[in-house]
């Protein structure tokens, strides 16, 4: 690889600018799975960064799975996986707005999460069902644990995600929550027993292979706000 095939790079978020450049040449399949790029040496002249530069891009790359650095050989292009094709996307989207609005994500999951609720009640089998009631029994005995609930809750929606088998729906979902998940938690104040409810109600019905009553609990679960969940009425959230 002796042309020039890398734009010079200013002098602002050096290391950013790397990675993003590579990342959307490997997406792009410019960078081929397999392909070799050149030596640290060639990507600091090519790009007119310092070596320092290329080599904490390279490591960021390493790190997510993009690349695989071997001493001696140099650095092999791996295939990309869903989640840097997710990755990809939301830096797309904070390109064309500086950011993405949360009402905007919350109006996509919205859209989204009660399908995907749906599709995991029409494709789940015994053992997603196990998964699913192992995860849920997690999250009862972490209701007093804000952190730990927090992330047993976003595994529960990416594992209802998996359930789809829809790779599209796998690709987006976790770019999707992780966001909205850091602002509620933000946040602070939701009600953790009448979340797990909700959750359990929405595993009912999926149980149950039930489509359009999963579909109506999920869409029920997300059209409460935290506060909502300090005043809901427990008692009409079946388990």
């Amino acid at each position: 690889m002796d042309e020039q095939i890398f734009p010079k790079i200013g002098s602002l978020n050096l290391q950013v600018k790397v990675y993003d450049l590579l990342l959307d040449m490997i997406v792009e399949g410019k960078l081929k799975v397999g392909e070799m790029l050149p030596s640290e040496n060639d990507l600091s002249e090519q790009l007119g960064v310092s070596r320092t530069v290329i080599r904490e891009a390279i490591k960021s790359l390493e790190t997510r799975g993009v690349v695989s650095v071997t001493h001696g050989k140099g650095i092999r292009v791996n295939p990309v996986n869903s989640k840097e094709i997710s990755h990809a996307f939301m830096l797309y989207l904070r390109r064309q707005n500086q950011e993405v609005p949360l009402a905007d994500l919350l109006e996509f999951r919205k859209n989204i999460e009660p399908q995907i609720a749906a599709l995991a009640a029409q494709k789940v089998n015994k053992k997603d069902l196990k998964i699913l009631e192992e995860i849920l029994n997690r999250m009862q005995k972490a209701e007093d644990d804000i952190e730990l609930f927090n992330k047993i809750d976003l595994e529960y929606h990416l594992e209802l995600a998996r359930i789809t088998k829809n790779i599209f729906i796998i690709t987006i979902i976790e770019e999707l929550l992780i966001p909205i998940r850091k602002s509620i938690e933000a946040r602070g104040d939701r009600n953790n027993r009448a979340v797990y409810k909700m959750h359990y109600a929405i595993f009912n019905y999926i149980k149950l292979r039930d489509p359009e009553k999963a579909r109506e609990a999920m869409l029920k679960s997300l059209k409460h706000s935290p506060k909502d969940y300090l005043m809901s009425d427990l008692s009409q959230i079946e388990i």
